[in-house]
């Protein structure tokens, strides 16, 4: 699974007698795998994965008592790193809705989506590397819906999720 902010999140059930759980790496199925980090908890976010890459993952049960007990590594997960959603906020420019959000890390460009009610259908309005987008096509008086998607540098399987959705009444 992946965390909100797009970082691999992974997740296993305790083992009898394990005092604590190592979690491996690798960018390939069958490549070597690094450790990455131990945990005494049943779940491991890997918050140093980047954004469009595809990682795998083992865990290996450590034994309380001797290291003879250890488990084997675990079968591999698979993950895509996904880019984080960007946060959105808005204002009016010259009466024109204006958003700027921040940048994503692993992003390359960001899309920029309207409505005109927020369940609505939702169009591509503009794609951007900027970090804003001023609707200068915008009527007076109409409210409109915004969510932007931040667009992975890698492959598209790694776009973010969409942000939280704005709006504003342009004037």
């Amino acid at each position: 699974y992946l965390t909100s902010t797009g970082k691999p999140y992974i997740y296993w059930s305790a083992v009898d007698g394990a005092s604590q759980y190592e979690v491996y790496r690798s960018g390939s199925s069958n490549g070597t795998y690094e450790y990455v980090g131990t945990t005494t908890a049943t779940n491991y976010t890997d918050n140093k994965a980047n954004a469009g890459y595809t990682y795998y993952y083992k865990v290996k049960a450590v034994s309380k008592v001797k290291s003879t007990a250890n488990s084997s590594l675990s079968a591999a997960v698979a993950i895509t790193c996904r880019c984080a959603r960007p946060s959105v906020k808005i204002t009016t420019s010259n009466g024109s809705p204006r958003l700027t959000w921040n940048a994503v890390a692993g992003a390359s460009q960001y899309e920029v989506y309207r409505a005109t009610s927020k369940n609505g259908s939702y169009t591509k309005m503009f794609t951007t590397s900027n970090l804003s987008y001023t609707n200068t096509s915008a009527k007076a008086g109409t409210t409109y819906y915004y969510k932007v998607k931040a667009v992975s540098k890698v492959k598209s399987a790694a776009n973010s999720a969409f942000s939280t959705v704005v709006s504003i009444r342009a004037r």
